[in-house]
């Protein structure tokens, strides 16, 4: 990997997508200026999303960032088997220009993005009427036109690179293939109708907790105060396993031989602290509510990178620094509160 020289700037902070849609209606005022001054503020391509989403106020939030003199921060993946990595850069460039750039290159993983979701969608509660199964075949369906699309474009690579392309994708295809039949099969054992499944509610349930039992559940150490409790249930007291066990954090839930860095811990605990009803995402099993919830996920992930993260969301600032906290990760993230004019 290509040696990136250490930031030296000033204390970064990330800002949620509520807050900057605060600055688009309100202006800057004495925050942003602020943040302006004393601040880096940085930008993910999650935050490009989302102003793409934005269907017609997309510029309204591209001002902002240019505004906010706001540096793009990426996350570092290898070439050329898109290895993910513990590091990330931020440049500095106009936001115009990134948010082109971000259209132009994302519009061939749109459809496996979406596809992929779709399980986190069914178990919550989403997509009533349809099988897992339709919905894994559809992921690999997806999966297959991602792989074609990046074999198209390797035309132009040396030979011997399209080579070692080819091979991935027959490995990374079947791999997918695999796990998501193994993943059904497991499922299956468990749920008596997978077209009407609300696996958020039935986990509760079973466990006979949720938003009352856990609400209540105050820092220091969140998550240990959880397990705790679960610990105290009959599902989970005399089971062989202990908090790191059940936040899915020793090995990475679908890729166990790779690497395993706590940006990604950040995302498992979210989800489930959702799931378990800490503060939990409200109506997730309608679409736009839940790729609100996603989006919320990943920038959780991707601010662990900076010194601050900022949001208006207390159920989303509640959840980060629980995660946060359990995994020491640096980043203070605090909740403002605005009042619109």
């Amino acid at each position: 990997m290509e040696s990136i020289p250490p930031y030296e700037g000033k204390p970064t902070v990330y800002l949620d997508q509520n807050v900057l849609d605060f600055f688009t209606k309100q202006g800057l005022g004495e925050f942003g200026q602020m943040l302006l001054e004393d601040y880096q503020v940085v930008y993910s391509d999650e935050t490009l999303k989302e102003i793409r989403r934005s269907k017609g106020f997309e510029e309204n939030f591209l001002n902002v960032l240019k505004d906010l003199k706001a540096y793009h921060l990426k996350l570092i993946v290898e070439q050329p088997n898109f290895t993910i990595t513990d590091n990330a850069t931020i440049c500095k460039r106009d936001p115009y220009d990134i948010y082109k750039q971000y259209c132009e290159s994302c519009d061939d993983g749109l459809d496996i993005e979406y596809a992929m979701q779709q399980s986190l969608f069914k178990f919550s509660g989403g997509r009533k009427g349809e099988s897992l199964n339709d919905i894994h075949n559809e992921q690999v369906a997806a999966f297959s036109e991602l792989m074609d699309s990046l074999m198209d474009i390797s035309d132009e690579l040396p030979e011997e690179i399209q080579k070692q392309l080819q091979v991935y994708g027959e490995e990374m295809t079947s791999q997918y293939k695999a796990t998501l039949a193994k993943t059904e099969n497991m499922m299956l054992e468990s749920i008596e109708d997978d077209r009407n499944w609300d696996g958020i509610k039935d986990f509760r349930l079973a466990l006979g907790i949720g938003p009352m039992q856990l609400n209540n559940i105050d820092p220091p150490d969140v998550l240990v105060k959880i397990w705790d409790k679960l610990r105290a249930l009959p599902a989970y007291s005399q089971a062989n396993m202990d908090i790191e066990d059940f936040f899915q954090l020793k090995k990475h839930p679908i890729y166990p031989e790779q690497p395993y860095f706590k940006h990604q811990k950040v995302t498992v605990i979210y989800n489930m602290l959702n799931t378990l009803g800490y503060y939990p995402d409200s109506k997730v099993h309608k679409e736009r509510r839940f790729i609100a919830a996603v989006s919320d996920n990943s920038h959780a992930s991707i601010a662990s990178f900076c010194n601050f993260l900022v949001s208006n969301d207390e159920y989303f600032i509640k959840k980060v620094n629980a995660a946060y906290e359990y995994l020491e990760v640096p980043t203070i993230a605090n909740q403002v509160v605005f009042n619109y004019a």
